[in-house]
Parts: structure tokens; C-alpha cells; sequence
């Protein structure tokens, strides 16, 4: 072997593995693709070409720039003051950062939110630009998308017409973002503790004044802030606050409010969160202030979730197509690392992984849609509700893990900051396991919603539907064990009204574990059966296999040796 020729082509190997990360970033999805004609039907062929050019424009062009909005020198930068010495607020960004934004907006991922129905378009576009991670502008789409929706669902025709045309602007230099900000410092998840207040402003019904401080308000420059507030003679605890709409500025001044700092975080760092200080900021309540904290969660809240979980989406097909891209270009003791069993599992499961939350993920977006399209009553928004909980904890999840695993394909080159995305996404990651409620606020919510809402039964009723009409012959041994989990989930959720809370609390995260492994496989199971009724192949089929054999069935590789085949069987396929 001539080792003086060995650097060269590693480097080539390297090189070639670059370029490759970004070629087919839509064609070479095929699962997205079927996902997004099973859903959008016909409608898909008008919308193809819009998601083509969304494609390329997010590929590697985009990718430099998020890059470059992340490195240290060039992160948001606090302007309190302008030259005169007036007070500004300001967050300033490096240009970079903007070019991004631009190509956000400008993919129609908040502006075909004009109307009800249209949230699988919008995630498809969201899925595209989440696979660069947070990329300083997944969060503010996130929030702007829950400022729009509790506009259009609460908002009076005077506020509507104030705000929703900038709001819906795809233009990123005449846009009006928005943030959420409900966060305080003795009051994480336990909001009732929130202390901000809301003074009626004399003469004017429906204005109020808020003073108090906010802890941790992502988006901190944000044209429109979407803010909790506690109204003077209010019942303590959450019933007692309101949803308030304040403006950044009034007659091109700051309102009311100070940024104390901007928060050095983990991850998401190219996007601005501060501690912000309102004293008399004017607001206008949003909905009636008796249900503010509903509304919040029912509404903000669950659309940054949903949001939360698209973010988890494109960071697992990016951390897929790095490590499986690089195992194919680099070589190690005369082989591809590719052809190495130990590295084909860990591809074999971050693959798993990504297609489980693109398929529970877009199953919750059509179901929104059909909500919104006036299908399903109450037992589907139930069912909805639940079902947008668990996936915002479970595809959380999954991205910490299939980043790590990533990062183990590249060796020691995955944890350099400037040989790959990885190291960012594994941060970015991280963070968004805690946004929009953590792991065990999640869960015990959806305790509480069994025990008080009896929402269980919808739940497990539209997994039955979803079931039903899984009648493949390829299908049938994974669909039977799906419908003996979903019996044993029915116990094990039955069985709780019999327990002391402490213990119902106690086990409720492997409950919710197993409703999302429930979840996942009947996801893949309604699409691998539209698959094949539509001539589509049976690409899912190992995928389906071994989720049931690992997932279901916790399978010992060591003790069924057809679990190698298996996993090279998945590991070959984007």
C-alpha cells in the first residue's frame, strides 16, 4: 500500500461524502414524499413544484449561512440604547442570520396558515428547514405560527386586521413575528405560580397595563409578544391569568418593557432568549382573561409543540444522512465502514427513529387539518390533544439519541464544530427536550387528562380506527401486535382509576413510553398499507420488522442472529 497516497484519499473520501450530503434533499426522501401524496391526494401534484424549489433553496446555500449565524463572534448581540441615549431594546444579528430568514419566510411555511387546513403544507415546509437544526428561525416560526392560530381562533375582527396581515407576510423585511412569553423565575412549569400582573388601563376596555419580569422569553425580538399575566383580584393558581397581546413598540417606541440580558444557552444559540422586565407595557387582552391559561396551552402552546416536534423531525433525517452518507464514504481496515455489522445497527436504528417521528409526526398534522375542516368533533381533538403530548416527548427524544449515535459513526471527527452539523444539532437537540414542557410536565398532563377528561378513550379509539383497515397479508403479524398492545395499553390505562396518585404519577413514563411505541407502529402500519394499495413497493416492511423486534419484543442480537440481516436491510435505505 502506498501510504503516502493514503491522506489524499481520505480527503477525497471526505470530500466526496460533503457533497453528497445535500444532492436529492427531496427525491431522495421517498418516505416524505409518499407521506406528503398519501395526505395531500390530489392537491399534492399543485404543490410539488413550490416543495422543489423549497428544497433546493434550503440545501447547501442555506446550510453556510446557518453556519455562519452560529459561530461565536457573530451570535445576537443586546442594543439597549441608540446613540442619543433613548432606550432601543434591540437585538442585533449578524447578516447572515437575516439571509436565513429570508429563506425561511419566503418558503410560504407561515403564510399558507391564512387559512384552516393547511398544516401538513406548512410542515412539509418546516420539515425541509428544520433538518439545519433550530437555525435561529425554527423557534420564531414556531411562535408566529401560535400567535396566528390564537389570532384566528380568539382574536376580535379588529385585532385580526391589525396584526394577521404581517403575521402571514412571507416577505422576512415586512414581517411581524411573534413570541410567547410565559416563563418566570419562580414558575417553570408550574405556571400557577406566575406573577406578572395585568391593571385595567382606565377608558379603555379590553387594554390593560402588565408589569413584572419574564425568565425565559425565546424570541426576545419579537415585533408582537403573546404574554401570561395575573389580573388584580384573580383566583391564585392558573385560572387566574390572562393572554395579552403587547406590541414591541407604540408610535415607534419601546412599550414598556427592558431586556435585562440575553441567556448564554446550550443550544438554539443563534436565536435571541432574554429575561425581559415589563413596567406598564400596554396590552390588549386575546379571548376571555378568565381562560387565558387555557387558551395558552390549548392553543400557543400545542402549536409550538407540534412545531417542537417537526424541529425533532428534521434533525434526525439530518443526523441520518450524515452519518449514513459518511459511513459510505470512509473507509477504515481495508473496508467501508458501511460494511461493518456494528455500524449498519446504529444506522439501522437512527433510521427507525427518523421515519417513526416523520410518520407520527405528519399523522398529527393531518389530524389537525381534518379538525379544522370541522371532521371529528370532540373525540378527535381528544385524541389529538393526547397525541400531540406524547410526540413532542418521544421525538425529543429520539433526536438527542440518533444525534449521539451519529456523532459515534463520525468517531472523534463528529465531535469537531467545524467538521460537521453534528455537534450543534446534538445541542440544539438537547434544548428542545425542555421547550414546551419537559418530559415529566408532559406526562402528567397526560395523566391528568385521563383522570379528569377521560381522554384515554378517545385516544385508543382512533388508534382502533387507524388499526381497522391494516388488512394486508404482508401486514398482518405487525398489525396483531399492535392491537395486543393497544389492548394491553387499555388495561394498564384502566387499571390506573385503581391506584394511589403516587403511584399512578410514579409509572406513568412507561406508560406513555408504550403509547408511543403504539403510536409509532401504527403510524408506519397505515402508511406501509397506503404504500401497497398504491403500488408504492414495500419499502417499510424491514422497517416494520424490526421496530417490532426491538421496540416490542426487546430482541437479543446475540440470541436472534437474523437481526444483522435485518438491520443491513434497513441500514441501506434513506
Amino acid at each position: 500500500m502506498n501510504t503516502r497516497a493514503a491522506p489524499t484519499s481520505a480527503r477525497s473520501d471526505l470530500q466526496a461524502w460533503r457533497a453528497g450530503v445535500w444532492q436529492d434533499h427531496l427525491e431522495g426522501d421517498p418516505v416524505f414524499l409518499r407521506l406528503l401524496r398519501r395526505y395531500l391526494g390530489a392537491g399534492f401534484a399543485g404543490f410539488e413544484p413550490e416543495l422543489r424549489r423549497l428544497a433546493e433553496a434550503s440545501g447547501p446555500a442555506l446550510d453556510r449561512l446557518v453556519i455562519e449565524s452560529n459561530r461565536d463572534e457573530n451570535l445576537p448581540a443586546l442594543r439597549r440604547h441608540d446613540a442619543d441615549g433613548r432606550p432601543v431594546e434591540a437585538v442585533v444579528f449578524h447578516p447572515s442570520y437575516h439571509a436565513a430568514g429570508r429563506v425561511f419566510w419566503e418558503s410560504g411555511v407561515l403564510s399558507v396558515l391564512g387559512e384552516p387546513g393547511a398544516e401538513v403544507l406548512s410542515g412539509a415546509r418546516a420539515y425541509l428547514l428544520d433538518q439545519h437544526g433550530e437555525a435561529g428561525h425554527a423557534c420564531p416560526v414556531a411562535c408566529t405560527a401560535g400567535a396566528i392560530k390564537l389570532l384566528r381562533a380568539l382574536g376580535t375582527e379588529q385585532q385580526r386586521a391589525r396584526y394577521l396581515p404581517a403575521l402571514l407576510d412571507h416577505d422576512y423585511d415586512r414581517r411581524l413575528h411573534a413570541a410567547q412569553f410565559v416563563t418566570e423565575v419562580q414558575g417553570g412549569s408550574d405556571v400557577g405560580l406566575n406573577a406578572c400582573r395585568a391593571a385595567p388601563e382606565p377608558g379603555r376596555p379590553g387594554w390593560y397595563r402588565i408589569s413584572g419580569e419574564k425568565w425565559f422569553c425565546s424570541v426576545a425580538d419579537a415585533g408582537l409578544f403573546v404574554v401570561s399575566a395575573r389580573l388584580d383580584g384573580a383566583p391564585a393558581g392558573t385560572p387566574g391569568l390572562g393572554l395579552f397581546l403587547v406590541p414591541r413598540t407604540l408610535d415607534g417606541q419601546v412599550n414598556g418593557f427592558a431586556l435585562r440580558r440575553l441567556k448564554c444557552k446550550l443550544g438554539t444559540r443563534s436565536m435571541a432568549t432574554g429575561e425581559i422586565e415589563f413596567d406598564g407595557a400596554l396590552a390588549e387582552a386575546i379571548g376571555p382573561t378568565a381562560q387565558g391559561f387555557r387558551n395558552l396551552v390549548g392553543i400557543v402552546l400545542d402549536a409550538s409543540r407540534v412545531h417542537n416536534a417537526l424541529a425533532a423531525c428534521g434533525i434526525l433525517r439530518r443526523a441520518l444522512v450524515e452519518a449514513w452518507g459518511y459511513a459510505r464514504n470512509r473507509r477504515a481496515f481495508g473496508a467501508r465502514i458501511f460494511d461493518f455489522a456494528s455500524v449498519q445497527e446504529i444506522l439501522a436504528r437512527m433510521r427507525l427513529r427518523s421515519l417513526a417521528a416523520l410518520a407520527t409526526t405528519f399523522r398529527l398534522l393531518d389530524m389537525t387539518d381534518r379538525c379544522e375542516g370541522g371532521e371529528g368533533g370532540e373525540a378527535l381533538a381528544g385524541a389529538r390533544r393526547i397525541g400531540v403530548m406524547i410526540n413532542k416527548y418521544w421525538t425529543a427524544l429520539a433526536a438527542t439519541r440518533s444525534v449521539r449515535d451519529g456523532i459515534e459513526v463520525l468517531g472523534g471527527n463528529g465531535t469537531i464544530e467545524d467538521f460537521s452539523v453534528l455537534p450543534r444539532l446534538y445541542r440544539d437537540a438537547i434544548v428542545i427536550e425542555s421547550w414546551e414542557g419537559t418530559h415529566n410536565t408532559l406526562c402528567a398532563q397526560v395523566l391528568r387528562d385521563f383522570a379528569g377528561r377521560g381522554l384515554h378513550r378517545a385516544w385508543l379509539d382512533q388508534l382502533s380506527a387507524e388499526l381497522d383497515p391494516v388488512i394486508r397479508p404482508e401486514l398482518k403479524d405487525h398489525a396483531g401486535a399492535a392491537r395486543d398492545l393497544r389492548d394491553d395499553l387499555a388495561a394498564r390505562i384502566g387499571a390506573l382509576g385503581g391506584k394511589d396518585p403516587g403511584d399512578a404519577a410514579a409509572g406513568m413514563r412507561a406508560l406513555v413510553d408504550r403509547m408511543c411505541r403504539l403510536t409509532d407502529l401504527t403510524a408506519l402500519l397505515a402508511q406501509a398499507q397506503w404504500d401497497l394499495e398504491n403500488g408504492e413497493g414495500d419499502e417499510l416492511l424491514p422497517v416494520l420488522e424490526l421496530y417490532r423486534r426491538l421496540e416490542l419484543e426487546g430482541a437479543d442480537p446475540e440470541e436472534r442472529p437474523e437481526l444483522v440481516a435485518l438491520n443491513r436491510r434497513v441500514a441501506a435505505g434513506l
